[in-house]
């Protein structure tokens, strides 16, 4: 248990100095800046550059969260968007299916106010509605068109 802790330890103390690089930037005879893990050989004027590694996307800068963030936001709106579209095409049905019941309701209702109806029994007879069943029916068809249209 002890090596194997010991040996660990020594593995991260040898591999420490491999994650601190240095980081060297010059001018090269373009006028271009360039950026390198090693000074340039030709160019005396080479400086190294201190990174700040809080602000990168790996040093706890918070770049992915931010970056996550926003693919949420927008997955989020998408989805709103697919929502809406959905209960717009709801929406759109039940106005339909609102406006063939106001339909059929009115033209049932002219039917009824017009004229004697009749139903049909077993034999094929006429069965003539009453004064009473009528206006009942009319009565059933107003509320009809008041509740649909």
């Amino acid at each position: 248990m002890l090596t194997k802790a010991s040996f660990y330890l020594l593995l991260f103390i040898c591999l420490l100095p491999l994650s601190h690089a240095e980081i060297y930037r010059w001018v090269d005879d373009n006028g271009k800046i360039q950026f390198s893990d090693r000074p340039s050989a030709r160019d005396s004027k080479t400086e190294q550059v201190k990174v700040n590694t809080q602000r990168n996307s790996y040093g706890g800068g918070r770049l992915l969260e931010r970056q996550k963030d926003l693919l949420d936001g927008y997955q989020a709106k998408d989805a709103q968007k697919v929502k809406d579209k959905q209960q717009a095409k709801r929406q759109a049905a039940q106005d339909k299916r609102l406006q063939t019941r106001c339909i059929n309701a009115k033209d049932r209702l002219k039917n009824y106010q017009r004229s004697s109806l009749y139903r049909l029994d077993n034999t094929g007879e006429r069965i003539y509605y009453s004064e009473e069943q009528r206006s009942k029916a009319i009565d059933k068809f107003q509320q009809l068109i008041q509740k649909n249209c």
